[in-house]
């Protein structure tokens, strides 16, 4: 199934996001992560990319590598080979120790038939071209386009990733409410919307669906998902999407089943 047709919306049957994979139980932005989304049930995974010195493609959030690895600074000053030689697990525990810090190319030959990625192009604040280039050129050489979703903060990069592969899915994010959240997502061409929890409102869920967009949104408490679901949220997102898949469940409500 094409991602346009898997991200649209389903209010009957929603989907679960794994935000930068099961990160409540493995280290983030990792395979285990992921492995561990896939398990719990996740049908989708939220991931972080940015570029190496060399210009490889890795999964990692912040711009510098000290949060989450054994290394110190920024992941542009670094190579792909001196990212892999750091410990990406030990910090979040000691079972993880010796876990990598993966390239977005592994993570898409992983993730074929298994889950949808939303891959968060981390281009800001320099909105670096090369890495949407590169983000691009990987996702034309595995032929992924289906399951593999350029989402991010910088609509402008999204709209010309959408201009140069109108097929292909995108994922607008946004830290605000929108006067026309419609209107925004038709300029970006993203077939799906993140809302902050803080900002999604079941009114601006209804205009994005009257446009056939979809609406994702983050699960903080299970006792919220029947209010989400209720305004036909079509992806819940959570650190732990075991916890969201019971609460969705629990509410008396089908998941979407993987892709």
């Amino acid at each position: 199934m094409a991602a346009p047709e898997f991200l649209r919306s389903r209010r009957d049957a929603p989907h679960v996001s794994a935000h930068r994979g099961a990160s409540a139980k493995a280290p983030e932005n990792t395979l285990a992560a992921l492995e561990a989304a896939w398990r719990d049930g996740a049908t989708l995974a939220e991931i972080d990319v940015r570029l190496t010195r060399d210009g490889h493609v890795v999964l990692m959030h912040d711009r510098s590598a000290d949060r989450t690895t054994t290394g110190r600074g920024p992941v542009e000053r670094m190579t792909l080979d001196e990212l892999r030689a750091l410990d990406a697990g030990t910090w979040f525990g000691a079972a993880f120790r010796g876990e990598r810090v993966p390239t977005l190319r592994e993570v898409i030959a992983w993730a074929r038939g298994k889950l949808v990625l939303l891959v968060e192009l981390k281009n800001y604040p320099f909105h670096e071209v090369p890495l949407v280039e590169r983000t691009v050129e990987l996702i034309d050489a595995t032929g992924s386009a289906e399951y593999v979703v350029p989402a991010g903060f910088d609509h402008v990069a999204l709209r010309e990733i959408k201009r140069r592969r109108p097929g292909w899915a995108v994922e607008m994010i946004y830290n605000a409410r929108l006067a026309d959240p419609a209107g925004a997502a038709r300029a970006t061409g993203a077939a799906l919307v993140s809302l902050e929890p803080q900002f999604a409102l079941a009114e601006d869920v209804s205009l994005l669906h009257a446009a056939d967009v979809a609406a994702l949104t983050t699960l903080e408490r299970p006792e919220d998902a029947a209010r989400l679901l209720s305004w036909g949220l079509d992806v819940l997102e959570s650190d732990d999407p075991g916890m969201a898949v019971a609460a969705i469940r629990a509410a008396g409500v089908r998941l979407s089943p993987p892709g």
